[in-house]
């Protein structure tokens, strides 16, 4: 990947399938990764994955059909 160190990147139905794959393989380059997800247990789990690969990310809680929970999603990331 092109430099993407040091980055963020949202990952919207991160918790599973190819989201899962995206969030894991931009942790694995350095960059900062925010797991959201409607079922935030199956963020935790992925957060928890990319932690045993040496790496961090944040999970979050999000309804991407809901304005607010996108609004709160991007507040959050920008003070993290």
């Amino acid at each position: 990947m092109n430099n993407l160190k040091g980055k963020t990147a949202v990952i919207i139905g991160g918790g599973s399938g190819v989201g899962r794959g995206i969030a894991i393989g931009l942790a694995s380059e350095k960059v900062n990764v925010v797991i959201a997800d409607l079922d935030f247990a199956s963020a935790m789990t992925v957060k928890e994955e990319i932690a045993l690969q040496g790496n961090s990310a944040i999970a979050s809680r999000v309804d991407a059909t809901s304005i607010e929970s996108l609004s709160d999603l991007a507040s959050d990331t920008i003070h993290s």
